[in-house]
C-alpha cells in the first residue's frame, strides 16, 4: 500500500466519531487512573497509618480501603467532567446525568476497587505470600510496592465496565440526538444536488 493510501485511511480514521470516542475516552480513561492512583500513593506516603482487621483467618489493613474510597472520589470528578466535555459532548441537565454517572461508578467501585481489590490483596499476602508493602521497583526514589501492582490490575476491569456504563446508560440520549440529526440531512436531497452540480429533474 503506498504512503499516500496509508495516510489517507489513518485520516479517516481520525474522522470516525466512534473512533474519535473511543480514542478520548481511552485517553482520559488512562489520566483518570492515573488521578486514582497518584491520589492513593500521596496518602499512602504522606500517612503513615495501619487499621489492621481480620476477615475470617485473614490479615488486612482497613487503611488501605480507606484511602481507596478518598482517591475514588477525586478520580470521579475528574472522569464525569472530562466525559461529558471531551468525549461524549453532551448537553443534558448536568444534576441528573452526574447522579447516573455516580450510581454507576459506584456499582464498579463496590466490585471491582472495593471487591476485588481487597480480595486481591489478600490472596496475594495470604495465599501468594507477597506482602502488599514488598517494593517491586524503585523509580525517581519512589517505591512501587505490590500493592500498586493490584492497583493497576484492577484499573482494567474499571476502565473497559465504566466504558460499558456510560455508552449504554448516562450519556445515551445525546447519542440519538446526533444520529436523529445525520438522518435527516441525509434525507434531504437538495444537499446532494446541489454539492454534485447536477440539476433537479423536472415533474
Amino acid at each position: 500500500m503506498s504512503s499516500n493510501g496509508q495516510s489517507s485511511g489513518l485520516r479517516k480514521l481520525m474522522q470516525n466519531k466512534k473512533f474519535q470516542e473511543l480514542f478520548w475516552y481511552f485517553v482520559f480513561g488512562v489520566l483518570t487512573t492515573l488521578v486514582n492512583l497518584i491520589t492513593f500513593a500521596l496518602l499512602d506516603k504522606l500517612i503513615s497509618a495501619k487499621w489492621p482487621v481480620k476477615v475470617f483467618k485473614w490479615d488486612f489493613d482497613f487503611f488501605d480501603l480507606f484511602i481507596n474510597v478518598i482517591a475514588w472520589v477525586v478520580a470521579i470528578v475528574f472522569a464525569y467532567v472530562t466525559n461529558k466535555l471531551f468525549v461524549f459532548h453532551t448537553k443534558g441537565n448536568v444534576l441528573k446525568e452526574f447522579i447516573s454517572f455516580v450510581v454507576a461508578r459506584l456499582f464498579t467501585f463496590f466490585a471491582f476497587e472495593l471487591g476485588l481489590f481487597s480480595l486481591s490483596i489478600m490472596v496475594m499476602e495470604n495465599a501468594m505470600n507477597m506482602p502488599k508493602d514488598d517494593v517491586f521497583l524503585s523509580f525517581m526514589n519512589f517505591d512501587v510496592t505490590n500493592k500498586y501492582l493490584v492497583k493497576l490490575f484492577i484499573a482494567v476491569f474499571v476502565v473497559v465496565a465504566n466504558y460499558i456504563f456510560s455508552k449504554i446508560f448516562i450519556f445515551k440520549k445525546d447519542k440519538k440526538a446526533d444520529t436523529a440529526d445525520l438522518s435527516s440531512k441525509d434525507a434531504d436531497p437538495s444537499a446532494d444536488s446541489s454539492k454534485s452540480g447536477m440539476p433537479e429533474s423536472e415533474a
